[in-house]
């Protein structure tokens, strides 16, 4: 896995093309999985609510659009990646910050979430211990992952293989776009996170959800 250093400086150079690469590895559905992510934490109402690896800022929006009084953070590593979020909305506040060193007081927030950053992440269990630290009720997480169905994940990953590649030529971004279909192929998923999230974390119940035959994975711990 490339340095932490090295996955920020890649993601500062995609930051432009990070919402059209996020429609080519999702089929152009990760907008429907995201609302899934967003009817989770709006469920239970949240006063407080930091979105981790914030990106673009779509999953922050998202949930102040749903829970316009919820005060919402979001953060990234990114400096390149926020300005295009904070171009979108001056209702939430933006913050350069690393999901492995959260500068925030316990129990800051009611939930934190993270879509499609943990892969990313240095070491994800520290990623997944600091926001249970500073989340009272809930984390979630939205990610890659394997298909569950042999022949359905052959064939996804096959077209990654030889498609990401030529849009990463045609964008000139082509190093990052191979990593990022290499590390959705490789992150553990299903059962395999719940018991990383488990293990990183207090809380107690932890369920996951496959989206689209497992192309990508929604987790939900609660009850800490």
């Amino acid at each position: 896995m490339p340095s932490e250093t090295q996955i920020k400086t890649m993601f500062n150079n995609i930051s432009g093309s990070y919402d059209l690469l996020n429609d080519l590895l999702s089929l152009g559905i990760h907008r429907l999985w995201k609302k899934s992510l967003v009817k989770e934490i709006t469920n239970i109402s949240p006063n407080s609510v930091l979105d981790c690896a914030t990106g673009t800022g779509d999953i922050a929006l998202m949930i102040k659009e749903k829970n316009p009084n919820a005060v919402v953070e979001g953060i990234d590593f990114s400096p390149n990646m926020l300005s295009v979020a904070k171009e979108k909305s001056q209702t939430i506040t933006w913050n350069v910050a690393d999901v492995m060193k959260l500068q925030y007081a316990d129990n800051s927030f009611d939930a934190s979430c993270i879509s499609y950053g943990i892969r990313n992440v240095e070491d994800y269990t520290i990623a997944l211990k600091e926001m249970a630290r500073v989340s009272k009720k809930q984390i979630c997480v939205l990610e890659f992952g394997q298909p569950q169905f042999f022949l359905f994940r052959w064939v996804y990953f096959a077209i990654m293989k030889y498609f990401m590649p030529f849009m990463g030529k045609l964008f000139k971004k082509e190093e990052a776009y191979k990593y990022l279909v290499e590390s959705s192929q490789k992150f553990p998923c299903a059962d395999k996170f719940v018991d990383v999230i488990k293990e990183s974390t207090d809380f107690k119940n932890v369920t996951y959800r496959p989206m689209f035959g497992g192309v990508t994975y929604l987790y939900i711990a609660s009850d800490k």
